[in-house]
């Protein structure tokens, strides 16, 4: 042969450089070389082939960067650092794709393309990748790459994305910053500035505070408020009326709010006027509603449109949590030392139970019991005995049966002079008793108390949850077992990514449940959580109506999805960009509400038929949904992809069949 096309064996072998590298080794075989600089990858140099088909056939970021306009090639790894601007960002000039922050990382190509190697561990910047500005930080090296003369014909990059990691650092520095703060402080108010500002500060954002509501829900009172520089407060008294109903119908429902922007967010379309008067056009607002009330509001706000993290709204609420619960600290403190205070008042004016006493010792001189010289009426109050049926008397008489603790805690107070403060429980009374004593004369001590049972029987309530908490934490752990023994993988990483994938559905799963303290999880916010690492820009339509999952269905119900979705990313809808999914569910009322849920694929590769042998997910999902939850499971697999429909009971029999597993 003189001329014309290669042999088809030649082609291939001409490109056999390029095979694998998932999305990105099909967008660069399909991609039409010939119109950039590059021209036809049969022709490319010896150094660029290698350097591209390492770069397809790893999973860490790469790109690199080539000739005289630096054109881009990248793989899967490198996509999602591209944001947006993935996949048009293939074979374009890096000073195209990277604009936005030519400034920072310009010269360090051009060092590379000079022939000088860079590595850097966290360099940070600011991007526009996804429509919107926000910090990034990066660890990368830059290797320049040289041709068969000798000369820098590119750049090799490895690279990681480390904003997480840096983000979450700096969240922690600012809760430990902020609870050494706050433990200082010991008035309520203050505590509100000092957290105000803290956030406001971290946030960057222009103005931060608190809004106390009135009891009567018509007013509202700005404390505590923080402002940037050349920033002014907000007026300190507002009626809440002068905002949307439905702003103040999501937080008095407990639920926060969150806007990007004022003038364009449905929710804030008819408070638009007065949120631009007092100079708001995006905001972070968390209620704090105390015994089924609206107490108060934590707000960040921005005089810019901007969009709020998923962190950054979390940490708004967090504060908002850990300073009512200072606050609450400190107004208890508070009121203590203004009841020691009018202990020194006229005992029979007092709230406090009053009592004074003179300790009686044997004829060897050891404290044995002690007497009762007067009480006040609030003594009678909390203890429930009458004054005329105590004083004169012994202890050990009006009281039968008194622990000696009380009796050897009273003797060391009058012998030492030193105060005792205590919390104790008097079984014979079956009353709890917070306790300051202190000598007044030689031989003779008086106490000062208040019943806190209520308190106590709180706090053994919330011992109870803890150990509810620590109960299905257990069992979180026993289906980890189960997962780490039943996975299987072909090497180490594909265990070990197939592992992690499925611990992180539990575990956010269990971030769920604990935001509603263990009392059940939403399920849409479940299917965001769980379907959200899968999408590449596929299409995913959620709908339904709101339904609350209970707690024990919570974490089954993730796996089950987190099963779905993988298998779509391995082999159906979710594995290619084209495909679609679909979820929808419906709430069949009754006296057993029945959930039924169907997940649709479509879009995704042909699908023969169902596949040859059950692997772990079609087991785990027949034993979730059939085992556990006492459902039923349905799987189709239609030419267009896969449909599994789910039908799970909602009654009190799941969680009693759970419940009975799990122990």
């Amino acid at each position: 042969m003189t001329g014309g096309a290669a042999p088809p064996d030649a082609a291939a072998a001409a490109h056999a450089f390029l095979a694998g590298g998932g999305e990105l080794g099909a967008r660069i075989r399909a991609h039409d070389w010939e119109a950039t600089p590059l021209g036809p990858p049969a022709a490319w140099p010896a150094a660029l082939k290698t350097l591209v088909a390492v770069m397809l056939g790893s999973r860490q970021p790469m790109f690199v960067a080539w000739g005289p306009e630096r054109i881009m090639l990248y793989n899967d790894g490198y996509a999602p650092l591209c944001g947006a601007r993935h996949p048009a960002a293939l074979g374009m000039p890096f000073r195209v794709v990277w604009f936005d922050i030519l400034a920072d990382v310009g010269p360090i190509l051009d060092r590379a393309y000079a022939g000088e190697a860079t590595q850097m561990d966290d360099i940070a910047f600011v991007m526009h990748r996804n429509g919107y500005p926000e910090e990034t930080h990066f660890a990368f090296s830059y290797t320049p790459v040289r041709d068969e003369t000798g000369a820098v014909a590119g750049m090799f990059c490895t690279c990681d994305e480390t904003t997480g990691r840096v983000q979450a650092e700096r969240r922690q520095a600012f809760r430990l910053a902020l609870e050494q703060r706050l433990r200082d402080l010991n008035d309520p108010r203050a505590i509100m500035a000092a957290a105000a500002e803290a956030l406001g500060r971290h946030l960057a954002c222009d103005r931060a505070g608190y809004c106390e509501i009135d009891p009567d829900g018509a007013h509202v009172s700005v404390v505590g408020e923080w402002c940037a520089p050349g920033v002014p407060g907000l007026a300190s008294r507002q009626r809440v009326r002068d905002y949307d109903a439905a702003i103040a119908t999501e937080l008095r429902a407990g639920r926060a709010v969150a806007f990007a922007d004022a003038l364009a967010d449905p929710l804030t379309a008819a408070a638009a006027g007065a949120l631009a008067a007092a100079g708001i056009r995006a905001a972070i607002l968390v209620p704090l509603v105390k015994a089924g009330r609206l107490a108060a509001v934590l707000y960040a706000n921005s005089r810019m449109p901007r969009r709020w993290t998923a962190e950054e709204q979390a940490l708004a609420a967090e504060v908002a949590e850990r300073t009512w619960a200072a606050g609450e600290r400190a107004r208890a403190e508070a009121a203590l030392r203004a009841s020691e205070a009018r202990w020194h008042g006229l005992f029979r004016n007092m709230h406090e139970g009053f009592a004074l006493c003179e300790m009686v010792h044997d004829p060897a001189g050891r404290p044995v019991d002690f007497r009762y010289l007067e009480v006040n009426a609030a003594w009678e109050s909390l203890t429930g005995l009458p004054a005329a049926a105590v004083v004169g008397r012994l202890v050990s008489e009006a009281i039968p049966g008194i622990e000696p603790f009380w009796i050897e805690t009273y003797a060391q107070v009058v012998e030492t002079g030193e105060p005792a403060r205590f919390e104790r429980r008097l079984a014979s009374l079956e009353r709890w008793f917070q306790v300051l004593a202190y000598r007044t004369e030689p031989g003779r001590f008086a106490a000062l108390f208040l019943d806190v049972s209520e308190r106590k029987q709180a706090e053994e309530r919330q011992a109870l949850l803890a150990r509810e908490v620590d109960h299905r934490a257990k069992n979180a752990l026993a289906v980890v077992q189960s997962v780490l023994r039943l996975t299987r993988a072909p090497d180490l990483k594909g265990y070990v990514r197939t592992v992690e994938g499925r611990v992180a559905a539990l575990a956010r799963a269990q971030t769920l449940l604990a935001g509603d303290r263990w009392h059940g999880a939403d399920l849409r916010c479940l299917l965001e959580g769980e379907l959200t690492p899968f999408l590449g820009g596929q299409r995913v339509t959620l709908q339904g109506p709101q339904v609350a999952l209970p707690a024990l269905a919570a974490q089954p119900i993730a796996m089950a999805v987190h099963e779905l979705a993988t298998n779509a990313v391995k082999h159906g809808a979710l594995s290619v960009p084209e495909g679609r999914l679909s979820v929808s569910w419906t709430l069949r009322p009754g006296a057993a509400r029945l959930l039924c849920l169907r997940w649709a694929e479509a879009g995704g590769p042909p699908v023969a038929g169902p596949p040859a042998r059950h692997g772990f997910g079609s087991r785990m999902l027949d034993g979730t949904v059939r085992g556990q939850l006492g459902g039923a499971v349905s799987l189709a697999w239609e030419s267009g992809g896969l449909v599994c429909e789910l039908q799970l009971p909602l009654d009190g029999r799941m969680d009693r069949r759970q419940t009975g597993r799990a122990q």
